[in-house]
């Protein structure tokens, strides 16, 4: 025996993307839309596939935000549910506690709220003949530090039994629920863990899966990539099916745009650099390394990009950015006009300049400086954790490493593996840089 769900969570509805556009009748209203059109692909995917129920682990709405449009969106939403016989178990997040909430418009009955007091068990379909466990518990308030996991008591594992909680995986926060992956691991009687409060899709499989789905549609550019939600089939034994189905009809991308060739040099040649690429828009599939997961494809397609252009390479183009600073506002605001007018439209929310003066390769100039060469040869003999370790301690005050997104302040740039590494090798560059261009005077 076993049974099938759709595992979402972070709906953040009464959000809106975190972006200024012009107003187009084309990208006006996909922009504005975006989340909710994201949810109710959700809901789509679930009436599709007949899944038994649906589980969304928490932050249904954004900030408090259960204003009467998301409110009656999202009642709206499990009434479809409700016509076909398919009940919900939900949890509320840190955005969303029980202990704040207003309620302008009533839940269907085929809706199941975890207490925010006590951790709540309800059985599919019924106590009568259960096919799955699902056991859960709600954010009182805006932090969380109770545990919660450690009272999900199934009473055996003859059915598939599935716990909800809205975690950071932070055993040492004390506010969005402490609790370690091994600990959640270690209770053999969950044979799925469905999470939420992680805004990019996560899979960690072990003996049972512990799952985040992200958010379905990100609203900023830290929200990179496809958002979507999980189609579950599990047996009785505990082994579990996972298809991971995009659902983000406006997808958030860093790009790197190499503008080094030294027919480059106007804003209007970087312009047609930067255009060149665009027909390679594409949102990466492969979220999910060494595991078992797939993606969808799904029939719906991407409606447009969100996208930050990063400059990269050394060449005439640096001196053009860097001689006014009002260079990167003019390429900003012609690659905004150019671009929306596209089929699948892109926005340009920010151009990053990064290049670096004219100078001969690494290659020309090794073994014809001895600084050069010593320079070198140190940066080739770190490997990468060695330069982690030795550059991650001097950084600057600015840099901290955030485990979790919620505890971001507004002056914190978060330090990700891949950006220290990105920082590194800046850093380099510019060395590398500074030395070829005394070497040339």
């Amino acid at each position: 025996m076993s049974v099938s769900f759709l595992h979402t969570a972070d709906l953040h509805l009464g959000s809106q993307l975190k972006t200024q556009h012009q107003r187009s009748s084309q990208s006006s209203d996909v922009l504005d839309s975006a989340v909710y059109t994201a949810v109710e692909r959700l809901f789509d995917l679930a009436l599709e596939e007949e899944v038994d129920f649906v589980i969304v682990a928490g932050d249904l709405y954004d900030e408090d935000s259960r204003s009467v449009k998301a409110n009656s969106f999202l009642s709206e939403q499990f009434e479809r549910l409700a016509e076909e016989d398919i009940p919900a178990y939900v949890s509320y997040g840190n955005h969303d506690p029980v202990g704040s909430a207003t309620t302008y418009v009533d839940l269907p009955d085929n809706v199941h709220e975890f207490d925010h007091e006590e951790p709540e068990e309800f059985l599919y379909p019924d106590s009568d003949a259960p096919e799955a466990r699902i056991w859960g518990q709600s954010y009182r308030d805006r932090h969380e530090s109770r545990s919660m996991y450690r009272r999900f008591t199934p009473e055996d594992s003859r059915i598939p039994n599935v716990g909800v909680l809205h975690t950071g995986l932070n055993p040492d926060g004390r506010r969005y629920v402490p609790v370690s992956r091994s600990k959640l691991e270690g209770k053999d009687d969950i044979h799925y863990w469905a999470l939420g409060h992680i805004h990019s899709p996560r899979l960690f499989t072990n003996a049972q899966p512990v799952a985040y789905p992200g958010i379905p549609q990100g609203r900023q550019i830290t929200e990179q990539g496809l958002g979507g939600g999980y189609l579950v089939e599990i047996e009785s034994g505990g082994i579990a099916d996972i298809e991971f189905v995009p659902t983000s009809p406006v997808v958030w991308k860093t790009v790197d745009v190499d503008v080094s060739d030294t027919e480059v040099s106007s804003i209007p040649d970087i312009q047609r650099v930067v255009e060149s690429t665009v027909d390679d828009l594409a949102a990466p599939t492969d979220l999910f390394d060494d595991s078992d997961v797939s993606v969808r494809d799904p029939e719906w397609g991407i409606d447009g990009y969100i996208c930050r252009w990063r400059l990269t390479g050394n060449g005439p183009a640096h001196e053009t950015l860097s001689r006014d600073e009002e260079s990167l506002d003019e390429l900003t605001r012609r690659l905004r006009q150019q671009l929306m007018s596209r089929r699948t439209f892109v926005w340009t929310e920010a151009v990053r300049d990064a290049t670096g003066p004219p100078i001969p390769s690494i290659e020309d100039l090794r073994g014809d400086d001895p600084v050069i060469d010593e320079f070198l040869a140190l940066v080739d003999g770190l490997d990468k954790e060695a330069k982690r370790e030795a550059f991650g301690d001097v950084v600057g005050i600015a840099w901290e490493a955030v485990e979790d997104h919620e505890e971001q302040q507004p002056d914190q740039l978060p330090l990700t593996p891949d950006r220290l590494d990105s920082l590194v090798e800046r850093a380099e560059t510019r060395v590398f840089e500074e030395l070829a261009i005394r070497r040339a005077e």
